[in-house]
């Protein structure tokens, strides 16, 4: 903490005028919350003391520091749960409602090559959701209604379990039975300004920093019909933006960290056209 004061007195009397001046000392106290400003009337014996406290602006929010670009992988009618790039990039993987579709690259586009039938044990819950992840022995579909070994090579196969089972590589992340809620050991963020999509991913920013490979937090916004994502740095309890918001053409259905660091997966309704866009999100260093 830093403390500087500075005083000041008045006009010294005229003649038969009281002898005894007002002074004032101001001071003012730094932290890394902010400032305070105290200031002291001194006149006599008597002593008036007001304090005023004034939070400084988030270097954060004062400049964005970060970019978000997208490009749109896939569009579909069916809602999309999420996507997956395998063999280095060259095939995507996509989980729909009613299973699982492999595409090969070609160019600058994406060719069909197989499709498999989801077979689930019981119906999907409301606003379902899903998670495709890359696992020791493969790729493995995580639905809140069972969990599907995914075998794309060399044909496109799913075997489905009625079994709900942890997230690889977290602290015990898995789906609450036939609910589209997550819930693990770890702590869950909330802030004001969220909506009920987000993902965390590495923070451009802090590539060859001390400490290195940070993580920022990408979230969706409340508006459900004229969303946005914005990304936020969490210090200190508080979530200070990084970015600038992102308009979407619609709202965010699903928001993953993909399996390339510094991307997510991005699943938008688009209200105008009515399909399923599914992009790839990434992050740059604006400064």
């Amino acid at each position: 903490m830093q403390t500087v004061g500075v005083g000041t007195a008045a006009t010294p009397p005229e003649s038969g005028a009281s002898a005894t001046l007002p002074r004032l000392r101001v001071t003012a106290s730094s932290d890394t919350r902010g400032l305070l400003f105290v200031a002291e009337v001194l006149i006599g014996d008597n002593r008036q003391v007001a304090m005023l406290p004034w939070t400084l602006p988030s270097s954060a929010q004062a400049k964005p520091r970060v970019s978000i670009t997208t490009k749109i992988l896939w569009i579909q009618p069916e809602p999309i749960l999420d996507l997956l790039l395998v063999d280095s990039g060259s095939q995507m993987l996509v989980l729909s409602l009613n299973g699982v579709a492999s595409y090969r690259s070609s160019g600058e586009k994406w060719t069909p090559s197989a499709t498999a039938s989801l077979v689930l044990p019981r119906p999907m819950p409301r606003d379902p959701r899903g998670r495709l992840e890359s696992t020791a022995g493969g790729v493995e579909a995580f639905l809140p209604v069972a969990t599907c070994v995914v075998v794309w090579n060399p044909e496109l196969k799913l075997t489905c379990a009625s079994s709900v089972a942890n997230w690889p590589g977290t602290l015990g992340t898995h789906w609450v039975a036939d609910r589209n809620v997550l819930e693990g050991d770890a702590p869950t963020p909330s802030f004001a300004g969220w909506g009920s999509d987000w993902a965390s991913i590495a923070d451009p920013c802090s590539a060859g920093t001390v400490g290195g490979a940070g993580k920022v937090a990408i979230a969706s916004s409340p508006n459900t019909e004229h969303d946005s994502v914005r990304t936020y740095l969490i210090l200190d309890g508080q979530a200070n933006p990084t970015s600038d918001p992102l308009p979407l053409p619609g709202p965010v259905t699903a928001l993953w960290e993909a399996e390339s660091p510094g991307q997510a997966t991005l699943v938008v309704h688009n209200l105008q056209t009515g399909e399923y866009e599914a992009s790839r999100l990434a992050l740059a260093c604006s400064q």
